[in-house]
């Protein structure tokens, strides 16, 4: 039996991109509730360690938030 320090440490349970299970193509900058949840309280873009978000999404996600302030229906920070 090895030592706990030389076992490696798996995650089983590893997170994934919620947009990749829909296989979404493209993130909609209008749609509000798909947004809102990658979104903090002080209007900042949660980190892919976090939301679990790939990083092709991420960079999706990052447009479409930014579009979306932009066009005055998220707000920029509190």
């Amino acid at each position: 039996m090895a030592k706990k320090s030389q076992q490696r440490r798996t995650d089983p349970r590893k997170k994934q991109c919620p947009f990749c299970e829909k296989e979404a193509k493209y993130i909609d900058w209008k749609d509000y509730p798909t947004l809102k949840p990658f979104i903090d309280y002080f209007g900042n873009i949660r980190q892919r360690y976090y939301t679990g978000v790939c990083l092709r999404h991420q960079k999706m996600l990052k447009t479409a938030v930014e579009r979306s302030r932009f066009m005055g229906m998220l707000a920029y920070r509190k």
